[in-house]
């Protein structure tokens, strides 16, 4: 950052008649709802406003610097093009622009005068004039506006103030006040209870969308249980669970007593091999079982095959603090936030960024999630992904699992009902881990965006594969940052049903047919203590069709696996039975415990003589390490699926997401300024050079000397190398 000329204040005293008419041009009223061309939600309202403000865009919106004028509302920093077109009038506005920030997406205000920077807080006061406002954004992101040299002082000052005193502050009740600002009004109710939802995808809200993805994956012997349909049974769980068809809702009832929370084992996927995967939390110690229970039990765990698997995820997976920590070190690295003194050199970025551990946490969960993958491909088995309390990375391992096989979760519909079936309805705590409240730091943990990184990953090894793109995925991101869609907004289905309150309003023989904006009285609205919250999927409400269109790309078929090879890999399963078994994988090995199922160590009269019977040894060739093995050995692991390579080189750095808001790329100076900024200059000797080398590889054996080329002018200096990390991402930005 280029700090202004001394001469500042002459210069905007130099041409008093045209200021005079820019602020004859925006002097409407700061309520007036078509102040130069800014379209306002309902109930939305103007706060202030500045003129004559330019924006920088960043590298991969072309640079430069888009003048504008700059509005605040209690919902969002909106930055107007000074040369946009004229919307239709007619089309509902959408809750953010192309160039809006929303308030509770801010994590920081930044003001910068001639000779200094402040951080901005509610209670600051600006005893200068500001000639850059900066705002970090909680998704990476660092929006720079530049208030020109005749910009009113009284504007730059007024509206850098208001946005630090509107911004979403540290305190309880602020999360409730930011989302009255966006839906509070009756009209915004009326239109967002009226919105239909996506019949693309399955919801996984009613019975039909469990039976569909039963009939889709061809899962036999399971059925759709509702006993927990009013939260009785298990308070995080979902209304509908996925149960083998053989236990009754009346057995099933005394099994919830034995599991964390409640949270039993539950199918999730089916593989076409005719493996099931499951998930569940951990055991309750100290369990007594009668003899029916032991049958139910075992019947649960077991599923329709007759051996088990269960893979232990807390021992080897990162935890909250871990993650929280991880993320936390990679933002201050790639932001490179000069108001807060952190600065890396470049010859130190790279051992910075794996100091920060978070690639070492995407690669374990790939690892993960490739190892439960080779042991659903042997069929004819049950994998449970076992965790204390199977909300976390439960939700990770299994997603991308699913994400690995099945070529339809790689689809736009097929991947957002995945996340609705394994993280919202399955009762990640969403609300908890974000922590918009700041009350539960000890709970923050960026889960859900561990996972995109994840399908990311998987994404740019194999990027024929997916149908949606890394723009989409980025739009799943920056809205997990957002608190105004119900599926990032609570921990359960419970509380986003207390949430939404309507039916609390409504007679109990009362059912909407057209919506509930129909029939619903005005004057109930305004009773709501709550606003309705839209759900994410619901893109249009978000994104312009122009940047819809970027989420989907064209998606090729796998090809069928190539026939083995020598015969050197034995896959043929034998027919004779084998005796129900279960084993434990953790740590890359397979172990037989006792007391993995608690009722099988005994001390409980009614234990039947099935459950007390011994496990088949590690070594023999029904094995799941055997099997394991051998299917690692397989040059391809099956049609349509995924086994990314875990290497350092092959899982990197997320630049496109991480690497927006870097200081560096956005080089931000006033645009009048005839000296170069150190980045751009550093950009320009960087591809000199890399023309340069590109002619001496095509001269060949004619040598340099032919071409007037200095041997030394071929060679990149030392000092240049370290900083090529970070700088050569300009053009994927």
């Amino acid at each position: 950052m280029l700090t202004g000329p001394k001469s500042f204040f002459k210069a905007r005293q130099r041409v008093p008649d045209v200021k005079d008419r820019m602020l004859s041009h925006g002097s409407s009223d700061v309520g007036d709802k078509g102040t130069l061309g800014l379209r306002l939600l309902p109930g939305e309202h103007i706060l202030q406003k500045a003129v004559l403000v330019r924006k920088k865009l960043p590298c991969r919106e072309g640079g430069g610097w888009l003048a504008g004028t700059l509005f605040c509302t209690p919902f969002r920093v909106a930055f107007v093009p000074q040369d946009d077109l004229k919307r239709d009038e007619d089309t509902d506005p959408i809750l953010l622009e192309d160039h809006d920030v929303a308030l509770a997406c801010v994590e920081k205000v930044v003001a910068v005068g001639p000779s200094r920077m402040k951080v901005m807080t509610p209670t600051s006061t600006l005893k200068f004039v500001p000639e850059e406002l900066l705002l970090y954004c909680r998704d990476f992101q660092v929006h720079g506006f530049l208030f020109d040299r005749l910009t009113p002082e009284a504007q730059a000052m007024e509206i850098t103030c208001a946005i630090a005193k509107v911004y979403q502050p540290l305190q309880p009740g602020a999360l409730l006040t930011f989302l009255n600002a966006a839906f509070g009004s009756v009209e915004m109710r009326q239109r967002l209870s009226n919105r239909p939802r996506d019949a693309t995808m399955c919801w996984f809200d009613i019975a039909s969308d469990w039976e569909t993805e039963l009939e889709r994956t061809g899962a036999t012997g399971w059925r759709v249980s509702s006993i927990n349909h009013r939260f009785e049974m298990a308070a995080s769980l979902p209304r509908l669970n996925v149960v083998p068809q053989k236990v009754l809702d009346t057995q099933l009832k005394n099994t919830f007593a034995h599991f964390n929370e409640g949270r039993i084992p539950r199918w999730c996927w089916h593989h076409p091999s005719g493996s099931d995967l499951l998930r569940m939390a951990s055991f309750k110690n100290n369990i007594y079982c009668e003899r029916d229970n032991v049958r139910n039990l075992e019947a649960l765990v077991f599923g329709s095959g007759q051996q088990c698997v269960v893979v232990e995820l807390a021992e080897e997976m990162p935890t909250l603090a871990d993650l929280q920590q991880g993320h936390a070190r990679l933002r201050a690295l790639c932001l490179a936030d000069e108001s807060a003194a952190v600065t890396v050199p470049d010859e130190k970025w790279l051992s910075s960024l794996e100091s920060t551990r978070w690639l070492d946490h995407v690669r374990c969960c790939l690892r993960k999630a490739t190892e439960a993958v080779c042991l659903l491909n042997d069929g004819l088995q049950t994998l449970i992904l076992q965790e204390a309390e199977d909300r976390d990375m439960n939700c990770v391992v299994s997603s991308l699992v699913q994400v690995m096989c099945d070529p339809y979760c790689r689809t736009l519909a097929g991947f957002q009902g995945l996340v609705q079936k394994e993280w919202v309805v399955a009762g990640h705590r969403f609300l908890s881990r974000a922590n918009y409240h700041r009350d539960r730091e000890k709970e923050e943990a960026p889960v859900f965006l561990l996972f995109l990184d994840c399908v990311w990953q998987l994404w740019a090894q194999f990027p024929s594969r997916f149908q949606l793109t890394p723009e989409y995925l980025l739009a799943v991101h920056d809205s997990a940052h957002l608190p105004l869609f119900s599926s990032f907004l609570s921990n359960c289905e419970l509380e986003r049903r207390r949430r939404s309150k309507f039916l609390q309003l409504l007679p109990q023989c009362y059912t909407p047919v057209n919506g509930l904006g129909k029939g619903l009285p005005l004057t109930a609205w305004h009773a709501l203590p709550d606003p309705p919250l839209p759900p994410v999927w619901d893109w249009a409400l978000q994104y312009s069709s122009a940047r819809r269109s970027r989420f989907t790309q064209p998606m090729t078929r796998p090809d069928p696996p190539p026939p083995l090879v020598n015969g050197s890999l034995n896959t043929v399963k034998t027919t004779e039975e084998a005796p129900a078994s279960v084993f434990l994988f953790s740590r890359g090995t397979f172990t037989s415990p006792s007391n993995l199922l608690p009722w099988r160590e005994g001390g409980g009269t009614g234990l039947s003589k099935r459950s007390l019977r011994r496990d088949p040894p590690s070594e023999s060739p029904l094995a799941p390490d055997w099997l394991l093995k051998a299917w690692t050995l397989a040059e391809n692991p099956g049609s349509g699926t995924l086994i990314p390579q875990l290497l350092a080189p092959c899982v990197g750095l997320w630049k496109d997401c991480y690497f927006r808001g870097v200081l560096q790329v956005q080089a931000f100076r006033h645009p009048e300024a005839t000296s170069s900024h150190p980045v751009d200059q550093l950009a320009r000797e960087v591809q000199q050079l890399m023309e340069e080398l590109a002619l001496a590889s095509a001269v060949g054996a004619r040598g340099l000397g032919q071409v007037g080329l200095e041997p030394s002018s071929t060679r990149m200096p030392t000092a240049a190398l370290p900083s090529m990390p970070p700088y050569t991402t300009w053009t994927s930005l």
